[in-house]
């Protein structure tokens, strides 16, 4: 298990650390108002005032005190001229003194309160500065981190908000799909019939005038099915490039059930000989449009009748799924005689070991049966051919298949080997050809 914190986690821790960070900050903002001595005690200025003007600071006066006359009063005179002028300033100065002593004590006694005041309010300032730097470190961290899983957070959000408008767009893209599809199927029938009303036309009389047939009617709707649901002509261009190698010197090259003409146009374009065979005169009319050349057939009955020997190269794709397994035993004999040595048939049907396939597969109601693939390679081996192999093709999208876990463990792999089974049960590849020489 990871040990990322979650979203959630990460911003209670931002929280936390911003209510720790507010209070170090309006803590820091109180102690940042260090007040001076002067500030911290308003008496201390008219102390120091009263200091200054204290009498103790001023030089005293001489006496101006008269004494009487005579040896007695002049030796009292002397005395108190000499002495009691001295002792009251000098008692008065003491008075003073005591005076200023006082209130000089009190005022050193006031500032040196003050200062130590001041002096712890700048410590606990420093201490608390240190720790508020502290947590600046440890809230950007905080932030740093939540805004990063906010990203991607937001990134996620942003893919998965991406991924349905681009499910919108695919499903509207679809939806006009469809409809072009069903534009497409309605033109082919009627360019179809108005080719039939045309031939009728030609022949004059009442044939001009008479329905068309059942079978003229079927042909007519099997094109336009082939055309809605076995995918555009370039799309299958791309699908049936993959045989081209097989058949490089195999010329001449049969196309049994050569439909609108893929591969007949694959094969002139690599400079191989090759003609096709199909019972629908619609289809075969589409590949004389594009310059190929095309006859229309019963495949079987054409098979049957070939010379021994006769073709390089047999290619029948999506075609013996329409044969009863009667007939399908047979044309399988057939191809075998009506190709010369070193000759090569290459049988492409649907995929019966796929579920999404055989879905598919019934969707045309002119398919017989499915063939499994170790059944038809049985079938080849019996009647003479080497060299059978088995190839898959056309995978189901990934989108569709079922996902793997993507935490490791031993419960997991063994769930992913589950999916596995089941991928190749349920989306297995839609088709397969048995792939033999002569």
């Amino acid at each position: 298990m990871s040990s990322e914190p979650t979203l959630t986690e990460l911003q209670a821790k931002l929280a936390e650390e911003e209510e720790l960070y507010a209070e170090l900050l309006e803590k820091l903002d109180g102690l940042g108002r260090i007040r001076a001595p002067y500030d911290d005690d308003e008496s201390l200025a008219p102390r120091l005032q009263s200091l200054n003007q204290s009498p103790a600071l001023v030089e005293p006066e001489a006496s101006s005190v008269r004494h009487p006359g005579g040896l007695k009063g002049l030796v009292r005179r002397f005395v108190r001229r000499l002495v009691e002028p001295e002792i009251g300033v000098l008692t008065n100065a003491l008075d003073q003194q005591r005076a200023f002593n006082s209130s000089l004590v009190q005022f050193l006694n006031s500032f040196a309160e003050s200062v130590n005041r001041a002096a712890a309010s700048h410590a606990a300032f420093t201490s608390t500065l240190i720790g508020f730097a502290q947590r600046i470190d440890r809230l950007a961290d905080s932030k740093d981190r939540l805004y990063a899983s906010l990203g991607n957070t937001r990134a996620d959000l942003l893919l998965e908000a991406m991924d349905k408008r681009l499910e919108t767009v695919r499903l509207g893209l679809r939806q006009m799909h469809q409809k072009v599809e069903g534009m497409d199927t309605s033109l082919t029938l009627a360019r179809a019939e108005l080719r039939g009303v045309a031939a009728r036309t030609d022949s004059g009389g009442e044939a001009a005038v008479s329905p068309p047939s059942a079978a003229s009617f079927e042909a007519e709707h099997y094109l336009a099915f082939e055309e809605r649901f076995r995918g555009s002509s370039e799309e299958l261009r791309n699908r049936l490039r993959d045989y081209l190698p097989y058949f490089e010197s195999c010329a001449p090259v049969l196309d049994l059930g050569c439909g609108r003409g893929e591969f007949l146009e694959l094969l002139s374009e690599a400079g191989v000989e090759a003609k096709g065979i199909d019972g629908n005169r619609e289809m075969v009319h589409t590949c004389r449009e594009k310059g190929l050349s095309a006859e229309v057939a019963d495949i079987v009955s054409y098979v049957a009748d070939a010379g021994s020997g006769s073709a390089g190269g047999i290619f029948a794709a999506q075609v013996i799924e329409h044969l009863p397994p009667s007939i399908l035993r047979k044309f399988v004999g057939d191809c075998f005689r009506a190709l010369r040595e070193e000759g090569r048939v290459v049988l492409e049907t649907v995929n019966p070991e796929s579920v999404v396939a055989l879905m598919g597969f019934y969707r045309d109601l002119t398919h017989q049966k499915p063939l499994h693939p170790e059944t038809l390679e049985f079938m080849l081996r019996a009647v003479g051919f080497r060299e059978v192999t088995l190839r898959y093709s056309s995978p189901v999208s990934e989108r569709a298949r079922l996902l793997e876990l993507t935490e490791a463990g031993t419960s997991s792999e063994t769930l992913n080997q589950n999916f596995a089974k089941l991928n190749a049960l349920l989306y297995g590849d839609l088709d397969y050809a048995v792939i033999a020489t002569k």
